[in-house]
């Protein structure tokens, strides 16, 4: 009698990742578990990139060290073997990291002795001094004062988002002085606690932003994995968009969720992962294979998150005579930026003749950015029809210039491209809009950015006429959408977020014309035969 024995090879399990934060040729060390003793097969795996077997120098079962390649970048690390992939850690490449590392960090409470410019504008350069600042930024924010409305007696504040940072170091901070602040206080708050208040001015030479009307909205999205068909090594990941936190849209919290995520929160997105052992524990049917016609386990999946959002509408008094063209320095580089970065309906615009002409025409020989924002608005109110129901994703946006008539998507993409021919930086937005009733339905808008200032918002396709119910009537909803909004708003993207795929030679599927703007929604494995999915539109399911 012969006895036959079989031994499952375990997942790999990374426990920690040295450095979290590295420039390429650095040593990189994992970690963990079950790598197995030799490296055979297996391989390392960082924001998509597979690390050749030439970079590895160490390799046993509970670590691994290598060294990153050059064109390593930002993402998820993986370690796969014969046994799976293992749950990921994240890995930040420093030479994206907008920090500068020179001296040691130290282990008490941030203090700010001063600030070089005594007051500065909204996008100005302000350098903070101090010390316990940490070598590096990691999650350490600054935050500014924030105020709802001039008869607001309270501070509120705010953060700066991550493309507002210059310079970090332990005594000294660079910041770009973010959207919507007011005068009152600036602090640096670290892992190590929260600095003194310092006393700061705002200047407002070419007008102020007020956010008024404070609303919350309770929120429920959900993405439903039909006939799943997959091996027990598949895997498919989930980016659910995240709604952003800015100066309008100060508050956004998870309160439920209905799978715990993967990752909380990368990129603007909640990543959720599902690997065939998992899905197969959801089968339901077996259904007929087109290909093989043998009958095959097919699983359905329901992921749903829940978010409390906080919106305010936003009113702009802007002195048009004295706002200035865009300095050659920064911010035409930005515009190019945009440009280049904007979604392939916008690239394809700008590509078309009609669009550049249109726009020259339109904007004749002014160089003031907020006067040809504000020409290309009346020009698409009147000689442009919205429509209320939204045509097909597949549907070109040019044919708004030869019909005349739109959806909101339309008007959105193409208020954008005719902003980005004139030279003005401008980038489009994508979210929700609640009607009175609480119903919801995608929508999209544009924000301009003025130096000095800050980004002002224009919703084209609700100046135009389009069929909506506001909380607050409102007599000339013409003059209101350029350069205010409402708080029926609900944000999920500002501008196109282009993310890296999780994995290489994944299948990636994007979700055309919805209430996000993003490259990636979901991405399967090759093991994975086979799944169709469902994205709904986010569901209102209170209002405060």
């Amino acid at each position: 009698m012969a006895i036959i024995s079989s031994t499952k090879i375990k997942e790999p399990q990374i426990t920690v990742i040295d450095p979290k934060v590295g420039n390429p040729g650095d040593v990189f060390s994992i970690y963990g578990s079950n790598f197995g003793n030799e490296q055979t097969e297996s391989f390392v795996e960082i924001g998509g990139l597979r690390i050749t077997a030439s970079n590895c120098i160490e390799w046993s079962d509970h670590k691994i060290v290598i060294t990153l390649p050059a064109n390593v970048r930002d993402g998820l690390v993986y370690v796969v073997t014969q046994g799976g992939r293992s749950e990921p850690k994240i890995f930040t490449n420093k030479t994206v990291v907008p920090v500068k590392v020179i001296s040691d960090p130290a282990t008490s409470i941030p203090v700010i002795y001063g600030i070089e410019e005594k007051s500065q504008c909204v996008g100005g350069l302000l350098s903070i001094h101090g010390k316990n600042f940490g070598l590096m930024r990691n999650n350490s924010k600054v935050y500014f004062s924030f105020k709802s409305s001039d008869l607001s007696q309270n501070d509120e504040k705010i953060y700066c988002e991550n493309e507002d940072y210059e310079y970090w170091s332990d005594e000294l901070v660079r910041i770009r002085v973010p959207d919507g602040t007011s005068d009152g206080f600036v602090f640096i708050e670290t892992e190590k606690g929260s600095s003194n208040n310092y006393p700061f001015e705002l200047q407002k030479t070419l007008g102020k932003k007020t956010f008024l009307d404070k609303r919350t909205y309770v929120i429920d999205t959900s993405v439903e994995l039909r006939e799943i068909v997959t091996d027990n090594d598949g895997l498919i990941f989930l980016r659910v968009p995240k709604p952003p936190v800015f100066a309008s849209q100060p508050g956004v919290d998870v309160t439920a969720a209905t799978h715990k995520p993967a990752i909380e929160e990368i990129a603007g997105t909640i990543v959720h992962q599902f690997d065939g052992e998992e899905i197969n524990a959801y089968v339901v049917v077996e259904k007929t294979d087109s290909k093989t016609e043998q009958p095959a386990p097919t699983a359905n999946v329901n992921i749903g998150q829940t978010f409390v959002v906080t919106t305010s509408a936003v009113s702009t008094e802007i002195k048009e005579q004295l706002v200035k063209p865009y300095s050659k320095k920064d911010t035409i580089s930005k515009i190019q930026q945009a440009s280049s970065a904007s979604l392939d309906s916008i690239n394809e615009l700008l590509k078309n003749e009609k669009v550049t002409a249109l726009s020259r025409s339109i904007i004749g020989k002014t160089t003031n950015p907020y006067t040809k924002a504000h020409l290309i608005y009346s020009y698409m109110i009147k000689n442009f029809t919205v429509l209320s129901d939204v045509r097909s994703p597949d549907a070109p946006v040019i044919d708004l210039l030869e019909t005349k008539k739109g959806d909101a998507y339309d008007f959105a993409m193409l208020y954008d491209a005719l902003l980005l021919a004139g030279n003005v930086l401008v980038r489009p937005c994508a979210g929700i809009l609640v009607d009175a009733d609480s119903s919801s339905r995608p929508h999209w808008w544009c924000e301009f950015y003025i130096e000095s200032f800050g980004w002002v918002p224009v919703d084209v396709a609700l100046g135009a006429g389009l069929p909506f119910e506001c909380f607050k009537k409102r007599t000339n909803v013409k003059d209101f959408y350029f350069g205010n909004l409402d708080a029926q708003h609900i944000t999920f993207s500002r501008g196109y977020n282009k993310l890296h795929p999780t994995i290489a030679y994944s299948k990636i599927v994007c979700q055309p014309k919805t209430y996000a703007l993003q490259s990636i929604w979901e991405e399967s494995s090759d093991k994975v035969t086979r799944y169709s999915s469902y994205w709904t539109t986010p569901n209102v399911t209170g209002v405060y």
